[in-house]
């Protein structure tokens, strides 16, 4: 079962602590917000290890991205594939890499058996509530509901223009959106959202 109120609660401490906030959110700075957590490209981690980026794309099971827990010492590594080759478009880097975060936020690597997730991984369907909160999670960060309308979001070009995101991930988000305009019992958390984002844009 997917912990919305929870992974909301962990967007809000975000927009909270980010010193300022702008569409596109500005990935790097939500990055520095995360203790024990680095970010690196593909295309670094294969210079560095002397590797191709087939090799990196094998070693992370995933074209996109992945995340690896060193379990000792409790830190992070965050990959993500920053070629634009194969439609990982700018937007699409923007999704992997706060999908990415979201498994750190939710504590997946922590609490399950994996060293290492990874997005669209070989082992996706035995950690489908993993992949379904981190996909929560990077909607929720990335392209808020509550601040629609503030924004005067009124289709699927107005979310890929504003928030960045892809035209596919644009027009999900928009039918999302609409769903939950005729669903939704509005929450304390919505006003807090709004709230943060007058106080810091």
């Amino acid at each position: 079962m997917i912990r919305y109120a929870y992974i909301n609660n962990q967007v809000l401490n975000i927009y909270l602590m980010l010193p300022t906030i702008s569409f596109p959110l500005n990935i790097n700075e939500v990055l520095k917000l995360i203790p024990d957590c680095k970010y690196m490209s593909y295309q670094k981690f294969a210079q560095i290890s002397n590797c191709s980026i087939e090799d990196v794309i094998q070693i992370c099971e995933s074209k996109s991205g992945c995340t690896h827990y060193d379990i000792l010492q409790n830190r992070y590594l965050i990959l993500c594939n920053q070629s634009t080759e194969g439609n990982n478009n700018i937007g699409r880097q923007r999704w992997t890499c706060s999908h990415e975060i979201g498994h750190v936020i939710c504590q997946h690597l922590a609490f399950s058996a994996y060293a290492k997730l990874s997005e669209n991984n070989l082992a996706k369907n035995s950690n489908s509530e993993y992949e379904a909160e981190a996909d929560y999670f990077a909607a929720t960060l990335l392209a808020p509901f509550p601040l629609f309308k503030l924004l005067n979001i009124q289709s699927a070009i107005d979310i890929q223009n504003i928030f960045g995101l892809s035209s596919e991930a644009s027009l999900y988000r928009y039918k999302q959106y609409i769903k939950w305009l005729h669903t939704r019992v509005k929450t304390a958390w919505e006003n807090d959202m709004v709230r943060a984002y007058n106080s810091k844009h």
